[in-house]
């Protein structure tokens, strides 16, 4: 019954994932979007450490971690997040809230696996600006919406009983819309033009782990993942309109055609990424580590919607984290049995706006609450900034409110008791 109700929640919630807008960023407007983390809650308020496993948590970002599962886990993650955008002259906040991933992972004897489905990429922006000419305002306005889901599966196989190699495989979907429109003072209609594109494809994701036992008490993990360039199908539309300001109206509507430009159909990229990692701790008391991310996002472009103030460089971060238990057999105290977790990352980001190079740091703290059996429930705040008030660009501070539920069963083995 467990196992029938948590897979109607899985199908239910998938249809949230697929509407959501998980950004209100400006910087937002480059690339596939803001590029969500892809990992648990409990992985990210430790800044985003993909090299701890253990056999109780799904470790979305290393599918090597399943052949380490001992228990069917269940996990669901959901946030709320505050922007505060300022520029030199004036700042606002945006909220969102949004669905970071559905999953399942399962042991199955000589190896594990598991699916689900993650937001890749969010796209969520509006700017406004008025400028004049000859006497007359004119009010600019650039918006975005949509992104990219990920549906998965992993599999993960024992090649040792310290080592196991894991595979993943991601179908990529999902629709890009951008929008640019003006208006100018004392003319009723308005001039829009859309760009939208349609994506989908397939790439991939291996990854190795190793965990080596130390005089029983003390455990020393690494970890290293590859995921090759890949190539998603873009289909694109454009269409030019005018609408009137007092109605929804149109007066003019143009849709461009692309074939002449070649642009009909065009590729965009998912940047080679290399994961690197190593930790050290003791056995379900305290755990440290660090690790190196690099994505080769230099020589990404987008043929069918350029922007002439964005570029790109490849993004390097360092994240190091970790978790502490007080006493984790306490059948006296609750709070003792709590996991509690930290970390701090560091990004070049991958985006230079305005020739201008963009950086991003951000810390994490959160506490792992024990449900019934080996479930738990995650909770945890993020801060981080990213930009700068600078060369006409906005800085960011964002706090983040996350919550990641495991849930644990039992499948694939033979019960001795009924």
């Amino acid at each position: 019954m467990t196992q029938i109700n948590w897979s109607l929640l899985f199908i239910l919630m998938t249809s949230i994932v697929l509407a959501q807008s998980g950004s209100a960023s400006p910087y937002s407007s480059g690339g596939l979007g803001e590029r969500n983390f892809s990992g648990t809650q409990a992985t990210r308020h430790m800044g985003g450490l993909d090299v701890f496993t253990d056999s109780i948590h799904a470790n979305l970002n290393n599918p090597a971690s399943y052949a380490f599962l001992k228990l069917t886990t269940y996990s669901v993650g959901v946030n709320y997040q505050n922007n505060n955008i300022a520029s030199i002259t004036e700042s606002t906040n945006a909220d969102t809230a949004s669905l970071d991933y559905l999953s399942v992972s399962i042991p199955a004897g000589i190896f594990g696996f598991g699916f689900g489905i993650i937001p890749y990429s969010s796209v969520g922006y509006r700017i406004e600006g008025v400028s004049g000419v000859d006497g007359f305002e004119t009010l600019n306005r650039y918006e975005g919406t949509g992104g990219v889901n990920q549906t998965y599966i992993s599999v993960g196989v024992p090649l040792t009983k310290f080592l196991s190699f894991g595979a993943t495989i991601n179908y990529n979907f999902g629709n890009l819309f951008y929008r640019t429109g003006q208006f100018t003072e004392g003319i009723d209609n308005g001039t829009f033009l859309t760009n939208q594109s349609s994506l989908s494809g397939l790439n991939f994701l291996l990854s190795a782990q190793t965990i080596i036992p130390i005089k029983k008490k003390f455990k020393l993990q690494g970890m290293i993942s590859y995921q090759p360039e890949a190539s998603l199908t873009s289909q694109n539309d454009q269409i030019f309109y005018t609408q009137s300001l007092l109605s929804e109206s149109l007066s003019d509507f143009v849709e461009v055609d692309l074939q002449p430009f070649g642009l009909e159909k065009t590729s965009l990229d998912i940047s080679e990424t290399i994961r690197a990692g190593v930790g050290f701790g003791k056995n379900k008391k305290w755990f440290l580590g660090i690790q190196r991310n690099l994505i080769k996002s230099a020589n990404f472009e987008n043929n069918f919607f350029e922007r002439d103030n964005i570029s790109y460089r490849d993004s390097k971060q360092w994240s190091v984290g970790g978790f502490y238990i007080p006493n984790y057999t306490s059948f006296t105290n609750f709070w003792s049995r709590v996991v509690y977790r930290f970390g701090f990352r560091s990004e070049q980001m991958g985006l230079i706006v305005n020739n201008t190079p963009l950086t991003e740091t951000g810390i994490s703290l959160g506490i792992g609450l024990p449900l019934g059996g080996l479930s738990n429930v995650n909770i945890g705040l993020e801060f981080s900034q990213r930009g700068q008030k600078e060369n006409n660009l906005v800085k960011e501070s964002l706090i983040a409110l996350r919550i990641g539920l495991s849930l644990n069963d039992i499948w694939f083995i033979k019960r001795k008791y009924n």
